[in-house]
């Protein structure tokens, strides 16, 4: 039975249940800790207290269409935005002890997130969600006043905050929006007040040439994304460097912005085929890179003697060496590469010879990830890796010091320093593990001192909260991989209802570290399995690129083999099983239903690539999606043999798809046509459509939706 339900747009506006208030007594959420040689002896908590290659640009000509923030519709929202509201403070209530933890509570969006301290230590600006969406807060930190409050803009949805000065924050917003008969996701810049006044759009429409003027508007379209900092500028506190493709002719010139005004100059003009460019630490364009219809992914490198250089002439380049960063020196350049064992590294190497200096970081097990920044200067002070955590190894000496002061004080948690203030001195520091979804703390270093500020997700805690363990499990060819398995923490012995639950991507990998999904089902008694299949990054470039083209190949037989292994070890129930899977993991649990009816009970899709075919064709719509799309498939076989649409007949367990309308990276129709075959085929398929949420689903009525379906649909199909 197909079914249809529909989810509708909330609104800044729109108000639910009592108005929000303020706690006006600040102590009740801090928490003093006594500090020796910058260490502290243990954390009190107070008592009241995620990819698929998004191609998110594109190139079609068709980019001069209107769309819901262009032009003339992009000022008076500005101007409509009130400057300040009423934050909530109250948190979940508790429930009984024996009773299970409210489904709302998993899904709440974080309390705090994409938390910043201002530079003079004063302010703590963060993301909060107030009726389900996230507002912008800038809250005082030593002080009982009110804290000022930016609510969303119409369908805008908050992305990151900045801070560029005592006095400003930039910050970025996003939507789902179109141009001509492509999807795109669409990126805003804006700046404000620390009192949220003063809004001030960063990215100004370019005027047409004289030859256009008879088109009917002297303006083009705003750029689709506007949010690409590529440098802060420390020492110009009023303005950064952006990458904006202002013509939407896929080449990107690069604007120095006056934050106060969204006034500009261009230091760099367009350069074919360079969509992004980066500076060295002097703040000079040294960098271009992007992808060139014609040759293909391109990048070239500025010397210092002023020469534009085509790094694919350069050994090092060949050798599979990749920027990264530069050093303090400017012909010093940070770059990642394959190592000795065939794992991501990071070395230092010199701009004009290309000749290794030194090594910076190797691991054993795991790739390098990316570059760590000193918060205050940009500079690169570490690197960050994820084994079974995300985690930061410093090769800077004062970070080190940091680092290990905040493990020593916080031993049970992954503590990563998030911001600090510009005499160093004020330190915000995020805690999280398995157990811990994330708590942010202040570290007062010169008061000795370390304040408890909030948590992420109350109401969630070790004691509601299941451990997640790591297994390593060999598939059927001898290739062994990396699965993190949740039991439920009140697990009764005998084998248990079990879910499996492939990650997306597929270039991605699962952990430990707390999600919101996993969670909940433990919660609900399932034992639930998240393998790390052949593809998934972190663990190497053979492991990574065995991933190509097995869509339905390879990164399936894996996900079968983490199945049985979890019936073999007595963990899991053979006949209440049931696979769950977002993005690419809607793919694979739909295929798992397709090649292996055996293993599983039931299928549940959210947002997955269900028509493979559609998907190529989508994804060549935008830059760089040709190249990508070489990775999708199976080696020589038709992509229509690999695709859940094309194989409808072959599902006979039930299924739950769910698909939010506002999806622009797997196009709503994926799954409503899909969902409409099965039920012209009389299978047995339930559908739910969002039309809020986006890929991610990332408001919390939407994960409301999702959790309370797939509990639903979970319990009819595992009940024994």
């Amino acid at each position: 039975m197909l079914h249809n339900y529909r989810l509708g747009k909330p609104r800044a506006t729109h108000t639910r249940g009592p108005a929000p208030c303020v706690r006006r007594n600040h102590r009740a959420y801090w928490v003093s800790l006594t500090l020796e040689r910058d260490t502290c002896s243990h954390l009190v908590k107070s008592p009241d207290n995620e990819a698929l290659l998004a191609g998110s640009r594109t190139s079609h000509a068709s980019c001069d269409a209107p769309n819901a923030i262009g032009n003339a519709a992009w000022w008076p929202i500005v101007k409509r935005i009130g400057t300040a509201m009423a934050l909530l403070h109250a948190t979940p209530g508790l429930q009984a002890a024996d009773a299970p933890v409210p489904i709302e509570v998993f899904a709440q969006l974080p309390m705090v997130s994409g938390a910043e301290l201002s530079p003079d230590g004063r302010f703590f600006a963060y993301f909060r969600p107030v009726e389900g969406r996230r507002h912008l807060v800038v809250q005082p930190i030593q002080s009982t006043d009110r804290p000022f409050v930016l609510p969303p803009l119409e369908e805008l949805e908050f992305s990151w905050l900045r801070w560029v000065s005592e006095e400003r924050i930039v910050f970025s917003m996003a939507y789902s929006g179109r141009r001509g008969t492509t999807e795109t996701t669409e990126t805003r810049l804006l700046s404000m007040r620390y009192d949220a006044t003063d809004l001030v759009p960063l990215i100004k429409p370019g005027r047409r040439d004289s030859t256009a003027l008879r088109q009917g508007s002297a303006f083009l379209p705003p750029p689709q994304i506007q949010d690409n900092v590529i440098d802060w500028l420390p020492g110009e506190a009023n303005f950064i460097l952006v990458s904006v493709d202002e013509d939407a002719n896929a080449q990107d010139e690069v604007r120095k912005v006056d934050v106060r005004t969204g006034d500009h100059e261009i230091v760099r003009g367009e350069t074919r085929g360079i969509q992004n460019w980066v500076t060295d630490q002097d703040h000079s364009i040294r960098i271009g890179y992007g992808y060139d219809p014609i040759n293909g992914f391109k990048m070239t490198i500025r010397t210092l003697d002023g020469r534009w250089t085509n790094v694919d002439d350069e050994d090092w380049w060949a050798n599979g060496l990749r920027p990264a960063a530069f050093s303090a020196d400017p012909s010093v350049l940070y770059v990642m590469g394959p190592g000795e064992h065939g794992l991501r590294t990071v070395s230092r190497i010199s701009v004009d010879t290309g000749n290794v200096i030194e090594s910076v970081f190797t691991h054993d097990t795991v790739d390098a990830a990316g570059m760590a920044y000193d918060p205050v200067s940009g500079r690169p002070v570490g690197v960050n890796y994820v084994d079974d955590f995300p985690r930061t190894r410093y090769f800077d000496d004062e970070f080190q010091v940091l680092q290990r002061s905040l493990d020593r004080a916080l031993p049970d948690t992954v503590n990563r320093i998030e911001s600090m203030s510009k005499d160093r001195q004020r330190i915000l520091v995020q805690s999280y593990s398995d157990v811990v979804p994330g708590s942010y703390l202040l570290w007062d270093r010169e008061a000795g001192r370390m304040d408890f500020i909030a948590e992420t997700m109350p109401g969630l805690s070790a004691e509601n909260l299941s451990t997640v363990e790591s297994h390593w499990i060999t598939a059927a060819d001898g290739v062994r991989f990396e699965a993190f398995l949740t039991l439920p923490a009140d697990r009764d012995s005998g084998s248990l209802p079990a879910v499996v639950l492939p990650h997306g991507g597929p270039k991605s990998r699962d952990d430990r570290e707390f999600w919101f999904l996993s969670q909940f089902l433990a919660s609900r008694g399932y034992a639930v399995l998240q393998p790390n299949f052949r593809g998934s990054t972190g663990y190497g470039y053979a492991f990574q690129a065995a991933g190509r083209q097995q869509w339905g190949g390879l990164m399936q037989e894996d996900v079968s083999a983490a199945t049985r292994w979890l019936v073999s070890e007595g963990i899991a129930d053979p006949e209440r099983v049931c696979i769950v899977g977002w993005s690419y993991g809607g793919y694979a649990a739909a295929m798992g239903a397709i090649q292996a009816p055996e293993l599983y009970r039931c299928a549940v899709s959210i947002n997955g690539v269900l028509n493979l075919p559609r998907l190529i064709a989508d994804d060549q719509k935008y830059i760089g999606g040709s190249e990508w799309t070489e990775h999708v498939g199976l080696d020589e076989a038709r992509a229509s043999e690999v695709s859940p649409y094309h194989q409808a007949e072959r599902i006979e367990d039930p299924m739950l798809v769910i698909q939010a309308e506002d999806d622009t990276r797997v196009h709503a129709d994926q799954g409503r046509n899909f969902s409409k075959r099965l039920e012209r085929l009389d299978k047995n398929i339930e559908y739910v459509e969002v039309e809020f949420g986006g890929h991610t689903m990332s408001n919390e009525a939407a994960r409301l939706i999702i959790l309370s379906r797939i509990e639903t649909f979970l319990e009819r199909h595992l009940a024994r």
